[in-house]
């Protein structure tokens, strides 16, 4: 067993450096944050290096990134160690990319159609001409063929010879093919078929247009096969499962030796979860492994992975309440927990050789996500990347002797990094604390490879926001983080400002450049407003174990908001906050949140809902995967539906809100707006409404952003500030 207390390694990182000096509409580095710089193009943080695709010999990456901060994304290509940037010769029709096994070839998709190239781009020979758009590219392990999709059919096409094979197709309008890999043989493709048929079709109508339109999708679980299919001629094996075909198919992955198929299928009501291992010669299934939660099973976190020589099985499992590594045989024998304590591994994959996993985990701090190595024969882990800031999205090199990462701190967005997994004798370690085992590299090992971030943002003054902590009425440790002005009185009473993250199920206060980087830039303004804000990681949220993301479980609006409630008691002891002024807003969840903190307390002197589920009911109908982990099904559990909907609460209101939703919002209907704003009307009730026509669930106009925030902004300097009325 490893120990809790993971050996680590710690390297620096070198300072961030600007490769191009953007001729952008500046601000004074130490005026007020303009709000159209945060919004409006070209955006002040720049656009991240994103889809990065590692080539097989981990030479050069190639990834996607606007230097021009305009959102208009081209390809770019660097090399591993970070030299020799270069802008793709390829303009906005080229779509996927996909890299040849020997990552000498690419292929490619323009204007829909396929086209084979090399590396320096310059020529291209077509591979298809058609009316239909392909997609989907994946090249076989040989590199020989290559499977696409063409009119919701799946091919396989030999690269170098005018041979074309379709494997699979829809065998109605209501069903879907989906490609999950080549097999090591190049001679047969695992796929999967939804069957969709009797779901309810949903309309999302559009208001923009000479006429109005509508675009409808269907919602629910449909039946799911899993087959194997001959490349040249044969029939298809099904793959047979025991039980009902109405499931959630999690992760699936072929041996490396091709005999035996690994499945992992999570019950439709999500509280049970289960591992097969399959023939991929008969289609036959065993089960090896199950689990199961009186709550839900998250499916985010599970994850498996075969060792080489198909000889074991490496999965993670929360069943000890946080999300650790397992081993288990193929015969569902032997199952050994590898890692334990309280703290969670959201990636891993293993070196080729099989003696080391390498993974992300937040063992060092529940706040940072880095980079560890464990070394399976010895059973020592240690830590590969630094403790600034936090790390994401790994990517290990076929020769595992690096890990690409992205990389970032609250104060510095988004960067790729090469880390090197195996330390040289230069990176001998010290011992820097004994109760926790801290060890530090004399040499870092953290190669930063993209230099992306804008000098206007750089010479900014961005606030690092304080990570606290506080104990909740029933125990739990909540993290929290608090964004005070730069001159900073303690003596003084601050209007303050609560965020509350969307999603649910995701970590808010956390060392890195947030997903909410919009609103990290606009908290910074409002400290320079003359505001304090405040972040509660409230229960439901990721990265704290099981019984934390589960405390929400039949009462959403519960602990949750109890959560936000008594961290903003919290604060307000501390001697520094006005607690008659204080203003509450976020999206989606976080609108949802707002309102049943404006509903269901007396705390918030107004608040602002952005996307915000009112009814869960109407969520759970179009959005079942989400609603019935949480709150089961609504004919079963009518009652944690209402106690859980702000539109049940709408008589308690007694301060003014502000409303804001996009019109063709496919997550969040704005169905759920018309009918919270219904009964606000027939309740007489103080609130604002702003809606956006052609805006879904994410909003993908500066315009509308920038327009969302004046009115929060606005809508707070009236009700916080006295401004305005």
């Amino acid at each position: 067993m490893i120990s809790a207390y993971i050996t680590r390694t710690v390297a620096c990182m070198f300072l961030c450096a600007m490769l191009f000096s953007q001729s952008f509409s500046q601000s004074a580095p130490d005026s007020v944050l303009p709000l159209d710089r945060i919004f409006m193009k070209p955006y002040i943080a720049g656009t991240r290096p994103v889809s990065p695709i590692l080539s097989t010999d981990g030479n050069y990456v190639i990834f996607s990134w606007d230097n021009n901060a305009q959102n208009n994304y081209r390809y770019w290509m660097v090399n591993s160690d970070g030299s020799r940037l270069r802008k793709l010769p390829v303009d906005s029709t080229v779509g996927e990319l996909e890299l040849s096994p020997d990552s000498r070839s690419v292929a490619c998709t323009r204007s829909g159609d396929i086209f084979i190239t090399d590396t320096s781009f310059t020529t291209f020979e077509r591979m298809t001409k058609t009316h239909a758009w392909e997609s989907g590219l994946k090249w076989s392990p040989n590199g020989r063929l290559l499977a696409f999709f063409s009119d919701r059919k799946l091919y396989v096409a030999s690269v170098w010879k005018l041979a074309l094979y379709e494997i699979a197709k829809p065998t109605s309008e209501n069903t879907s093919i989906h490609m999950v890999d080549f097999f090591p043989s190049n001679k047969r493709v695992l796929f999967t078929e939804t069957i969709e048929d009797g779901l309810k079709d949903f309309l999302v109508p559009r208001f923009t247009g000479k006429e109005v339109s509508t675009r409808s999708f269907k919602a629910g679980l449909g039946k799911t096969q899993i087959g194997i299919a001959p490349i040249d001629t044969g029939a298809t094996i099904w793959v047979t499962l025991p039980g009902d075909s109405v499931f959630y198919l999690g992760g699936m992955t072929i041996s490396p030796d091709g005999t035996k198929l690994l499945i992992e299928r999570i019950s439709a009501d999500q509280h049970k979860r289960e591992i097969f291992v399959a023939d991929t010669d008969s289609g036959k299934a065993k089960l090896i492994y199950e689990e199961t939660d009186k709550t839900w099973i998250e499916s985010g976190l599970t994850m498996m992975k075969w060792m080489p020589g198909s000889r074991e099985i490496i999965f993670t499992s929360e069943k000890d309440g946080w999300n650790h590594l397992y081993s288990i045989s193929p015969e569902g024998k032997d199952l050994t927990q590898l890692t334990e304590g309280e703290w969670e591994i959201h990636w891993f994959d293993i070196e080729p050789k099989g003696n080391h996993i390498y993974c992300l985990a937040n063992e060092f701090n529940h706040h940072q996500w880095l980079v560890y190595d464990i070394d399976l024969n010895t059973g020592s882990a240690q830590a590969l990347s630094d403790t600034i800031g936090s790390y994401e999205d790994p990517i290990l090199s076929k020769t595992s002797s690096f890990i690409l990462a992205r990389h970032s701190n609250f104060t510095q967005p988004t960067e790729l990094v090469r880390i090197n997994t195996h330390l040289n004798d230069s990176s001998a370690q010290v011992l820097v604390d004994e109760g926790t085992s801290l060890m530090i590299p004399i040499k870092p090992e953290v190669t930063q490879i993209t230099h992306t971030i804008p000098e206007e943002f750089s010479k900014r003054h961005w606030i690092t926001p304080e990570i606290i902590s506080f104990k909740s009425s029933d125990g739990r440790t909540v993290p929290a983080m608090i964004y005070k002005p730069a001159n900073f009185d303690p003596q003084k009473k601050y209007p303050t400002v609560v965020f509350v993250h969307g999603a649910g199920y995701l970590q808010n206060v956390e060392k890195g450049w947030s997903y909410y980087y919009r609103e990290y830039m606009f908290h910074n303004r409002l400290t320079q407003l003359g505001y304090v804000v405040l972040e509660v990681e409230y229960r439901g949220s990721a990265g704290y174990g099981r019984q934390f993301r589960s405390d929400v479980y039949m009462h959403l609006g519960g602990k949750d908001l109890q959560d936000e409630l008594e961290g903003l008691d919290y604060v307000t002891k501390l001697g520094y906050i006005d607690p008659a002024h204080v203003g509450i807003y976020g999206g989606s969840y976080g609108g949802f949140m707002s309102l049943m903190g404006l509903m269901l307390s007396d705390k918030y002197a107004c608040g602002a809902a952005l996307r915000a589920v009112t009814s869960w009911e109407n969520y759970y109908r179009h959005n079942q995967w989400y609603t019935e982990a949480r709150l089961g099904k609504p004919e079963t559990n009518p009652d944690a539906y209402k106690i859980s909907s702000p539109i049940s609460f709408v008589d308690s209101l007694k301060k003014p809100v502000l409303l804001l939703h996009g019109m063709v919002d496919d997550n969040v209907f704005f169905q759920d707006a018309v009918q919270l704003i219904d009964k606000l009307q027939k309740g007489k009730k103080d609130f604002e409404v702003m809606v956006y026509p052609d805006e879904a669930h994410s909003f993908t106009q500066p315009e509308s952003w920038f327009d969302e925030y004046k009115r929060i902004e606005e809508f707070f300097g009236k009700h916080l500030m006295n401004q305005g009325k």
